[in-house]
């Protein structure tokens, strides 16, 4: 991903939330990374090829992802190393400030027919929204369906939202 691709997609995933992101860019002889900070977290990323404070450092690749604490700093004279790497932006920006859930807790939803779903069982089941850990992770209580007994990851009924759909809009 080109750097200018990513500062784009910075700016309109917390856009999207209503914050207004500043990115603070490279300068001559200072830091060498695009940075942001939301919280107490801060995300950056570097150019591949260009000195960041170059024009031409837009259109170069955007590499070394990074997430860390604000008040977290490396020390050089160990081995500690502040923060994570992340694999690309929009896994920096997710860990910064997650997108909201798909589902709203109290909606009623219903379970695609996915693999997934009928493998695990809730295919064509109707449930009420429990809670959202994520934008992609919902726990949802099946209407008819007893408890299951707390053991395992299963027991919590956490479902990707790709496998749920609205059963019923308000």
């Amino acid at each position: 991903m080109k750097v200018r691709n990513a500062i784009k997609k910075v700016k309109s995933h917390f856009k999207k939330q209503g914050i207004n992101i500043k990115i603070s860019s490279p300068v001559k002889g200072g830091y060498h990374k695009w940075t942001f900070q939301h919280g107490d977290y801060i995300g950056s990323f570097s150019v591949n090829g260009y000195r960041g404070w170059e024009p031409e450092a837009l259109d170069g690749d955007a590499l070394s992802f990074h997430v860390r604490r604000s008040d977290d700093h490396s020390d050089s004279m160990t081995d500690y190393f502040a923060g994570s790497y992340r694999s690309n932006i929009t896994q920096v920006c997710e860990a910064l400030l997650p997108s909201p859930p798909k589902y709203s807790v109290g909606s009623l939803v219903r379970g695609k027919q996915t693999k997934r779903a009928h493998r695990t069982g809730f295919a064509g089941k109707v449930g009420l929204v429990m809670s959202a850990r994520s934008s992609s992770s919902i726990q949802v209580k099946w209407l008819g369906e007893p408890d299951k007994p707390a053991a395992g990851w299963a027991a919590h009924n956490y479902y990707s939202s790709r496998d749920l759909e609205v059963a019923a809009s308000n």
